[in-house]
Formats: structure tokens, sequence, C-alpha cells
């Protein structure tokens, strides 16, 4: 009988083994929808075409997926994020035009090169830089996080290497004279000129090539597998190259008329819809942030404020002090970097409320003092008037005191209101298609800056004007009922 139990549970055993080895063998053709990270801010290879994320490495990504018989879903994150995103297991693959080194083959794996790169230098129309040794010294711009990056940081030891999300911003400074060269891909940088040929040219040459392959987590390796098969299918089948010359046999003229300015960045594929679907995701955020802000905040100012000193009192002040100190103490961006890719990075929480989260930490904060600073605003008069009516401390407080604390907030409440929605501009750091955000993909699509900018700005000053608009009718309201 014992024999017969220990052979059962050995077959049981090797059972569950063989599932788990054949479930990790063929996940990757089994998953109904494989997400796919990038940075939509690289044309051609990625970028936002109106509401849409395309590009060279778009349609070889839904090649991939396709063969592999799922839907895909693509992740726009920022570029420098990505790596962190395939730690995190929140994507499945990721695919950037991206380059392999030793520093990111310590944390994910490469598949087998899809394309050969080669980086150029922008220079100044007039500028008298003729080979890349004579870039040592001067100003250059790079986007961040790139093989150029690494490159102009450890060959010109001299210059001033300036650090961009996108080549688009590089660019923007080298035609305003804040740099001397942009460093960056040569398609990029084809294109970049054609919209600024009368500002910028490129320095004869390359200045050195690279080659582009697909990112997965470290240990992925029938995925890999899977990509590296398909891939090889592609180059053999000319699909790459039909796939490149798709996005780069177009040249754009550049008319930088005010009119077609706003044509290219508002009107055109409907691109005005993707500010207008950024303004209510910046809404949404702003909002629910707040009521945890103002949950959190009322929360540790009673706490604050309380006179009991008692044992758990104690231990709740220790964690108030704690929490206002640290969010005090560090920026916002790093907030929710850590709330992100730390503290909620394999939870699989939606971006959009992992930001509400962090935004109404931040928030709460500042609400505690101001409802703290609030409360000792009300005379001690209130309080012993409370008391003497037969109220408890607790009571008081919440019959009494409070109400006048909050009525007496208003005003700065309302400012913290108008901050955490201009607070909520850096969400796009996690990739999140906010209001800020959504005038960046516009700027990287048209390399316009001027109108995606200026709507942006009108449309966060006309909220803010119309929320102090609201409060002064608030603020007069409360005066007369004050008077009766």
């Amino acid at each position: 009988m014992k024999k017969l139990v220990n052979s059962l549970l050995f077959t049981l055993l090797l059972t569950l083994l063989f599932n788990v080895v054949e479930q990790n063998l063929i996940k990757a053709e089994d998953k109904k929808q494989i997400n796919v990270a990038t940075n939509a801010e690289f044309g051609p290879f990625e970028y936002k075409d109106g509401n849409d994320i395309v590009g060279i490495d778009i349609d070889i990504a839904k090649y991939i997926v396709d063969k592999m018989g799922a839907d895909i879903n693509i992740i726009d994150i920022s570029f420098d994020a990505l790596i962190l995103e395939l730690k995190n297991h929140t994507c499945d693959f990721a695919i950037a035009a991206m380059s392999k080194n030793d520093e990111k083959e310590n944390s994910v794996d490469f598949s087998d090169p899809y394309f050969i790169a080669k980086q150029d230098v922008i220079l100044p129309i007039d500028s008298e830089i003729k080979s890349p040794g004579e870039l040592n010294g001067k100003r250059i711009g790079v986007h961040l996080g790139t093989t150029g990056d690494s490159y102009c940081t450890n060959n010109f030891k001299d210059s001033e290497i300036h650090r961009y999300k996108n080549g688009a911003e590089a660019v923007m400074d080298l035609v305003n004279g804040r740099l001397d060269a942009v460093v960056i891909d040569d398609l990029p940088a084809r294109m970049l000129i054609e919209k600024n040929n009368r500002s910028v040219k490129k320095m004869d040459g390359h200045l050195f090539k690279e080659e582009y392959r697909i990112v997965v987590p470290k240990g992925e390796i029938e995925l890999l597998y899977r990509i590296n098969t398909i891939l090889t299918e592609m180059k053999s089948t000319g699909k790459i190259d039909e796939i490149v010359e798709k996005y780069t046999k177009e040249s754009s003229k550049s008319n930088n008329s005010l009119i077609n300015q706003i044509y290219n960045n508002l009107i055109y594929k409907e691109r005005y819809m993707g500010i207008v679907q950024g303004l209510i995701t910046t809404l949404k955020i702003t909002v629910v942030a707040l009521i945890i802000g103002l949950i959190l905040g009322v929360a540790t100012a009673l706490i604050k404020v309380s006179k009991d000193n008692n044992l758990l009192m104690k231990f709740l002040n220790i964690i108030a002090n704690t929490y206002l100190s640290v969010i005090k103490g560090t920026p916002m961006v790093v907030q929710l970097f850590v709330i992100y890719y730390l503290i909620l990075g394999s939870s699989g929480l939606d971006k959009i409320l992992v930001a509400m989260i962090s935004f109404g930490i931040n928030s709460g904060a500042y609400v505690s003092d101001i409802i703290r600073a609030g409360i000792l605003s009300v005379d001690v008069g209130q309080t012993e008037a409370g008391r003497s009516l037969g109220l408890n401390s607790r009571q008081t407080m919440m019959k009494i005191v409070f109400p006048q604390a909050l009525k007496n907030s208003m005003p700065t409440l309302c400012n913290e209101f108008i901050n955490l929605l201009k607070e909520t501009s850096v969400a796009g750091f996690i990739g999140i298609m906010d209001l800020s955000k959504a005038g960046e993909v516009i700027r990287s699509q048209t390399y316009e800056p001027l109108v995606p900018l200026l709507s942006v700005a009108i449309i966060y000053f006309s909220i803010t004007q119309s929320v102090v608009w609201l409060m002064s009718l608030l603020e007069r309201r409360l005066r007369k009922s004050d008077m009766r």
C-alpha cells in the first residue's frame, strides 16, 4: 500500500512538473494578448499618428505578434523606463530602436538585430564643424538613454552633454542657439532636417553604426526563440525592408505659416482629440487625487491636533510625522517613480489608478497642513463652549471646530487643487496620456512647438481661472451667510 501511495505521489509530481515546464515553454504562443512597450517619440520607428501609435518598429511588432496568434497591446512609455517595465514584467517585450550594451544585458535579453542604424550629427546651418573630432568641447544634444548618449559621454569628455526626452526637443534648442550639435539616428535626423532645412544641416558621414534589437525580460528563452525565428523569416523574405521603405519614402514639405501650423497640429488627422482625451485624463487624476488627499489630509491633521496622549495616538503621530517629512522632502516625480516602479511595480494596477494614488498621497501632506492651520485658526472659545454644553473633545471637534476650520481653509484648498492640477503634468513620465503629454506627442509628430504648447497653456490657464472665479463666488456667499 505504501509503495502504491509513493508511486502515485511520484506520478503526480512528474505530471505537475511536466505541466509547469510545458506552460513555460508555450506561454508566448498561448497568450491571447501580447503587451509590447515602446516610446512613441522616435519617428519613423515609433510615433503617434493621430491617436494611433505607428512606425517601423510597431509594424514589425504587429507582424511578430500576429505570427504568434495573439492580439497586440502597445504600451507607450518613456525610453529610459523601458528596462524597468521589462524587469517588472508589465510587458512581454519592448521594441524602441534599442541597441545592446553590457549594462542593459545584465537586466534583460536581446533578440537578433533587425535593423542596422547609423548615428548622424545635426549642425546649425552656418556651423564650421567638419568632423567628429571637432565636437569635443562643444554643447551636444542627445536622446536620453540612447547609444548616442553613451557614445558622446564616453568619447567627448570635454563637451557639455545635454540630454533630452526626444530628438525634436534637442533640435529645437539647436535652432535656438543653445547647442552646437545634436547626435541622433539617421532616419529621425532626416525628418528633423527636412522640417528645419533653413536652420540646420547634417555633418558629412556618420558618427558610428549600431544594431537595433527587440528586448525581452531576463530568462524568457522561449519567447526570445520565437521572436528570433520570426525576425529571421522577415529578413529573408524582405518584409523588414518593405516596412522601412513604407515609412521613409515620403518626404514632408515645410510650411511654417501660423494657419498651416494650426491645421497640422490640431485639425489634421483630428490631432486635437489627443488634447481632449489628455484633458479628460488630467481632470480624472486631479479630482480623484484631491479626494484621496482630503481623506489623508483630514485624518493626518486630526491626529496632529489631538490632545490625547495615549500609546495609540503617540504611534499615529510618529506615522503622521514620517509621512509628512517624506512627502515634503522629496520631489513629486520621484514619488511617482517609486510608487509606480517599486511599490506597485508588479501589482498590475492601471497606470492612471497608480497616478491617482501617487498624487493623492502627495496632496494629502499639504492638505494636512491646510486643515491643521484651519483648526488652529478657530477661536479656543469655540472649544470651551462645546465642552460647556456637555460635548466630549471628539464631538466638539467634529460638530463645532472642524466645520469652521473647513470654511476657513477653502481658499487655500482651492490653491491646492490648482497646484495639483499642474503637478499632474509629470504623469507623462510613466506613459500616461495626460494634457501635457498630449501636447508633447503632437510636437513630436509635427516638430512645431508653438501651437501644441500654446494650446496646452491656454487650457491650463482657463481651468485655473475658472476655479479661482468659482472660489470667489463661494467666498462671497460665505461672507453673506456670516452677516446674517
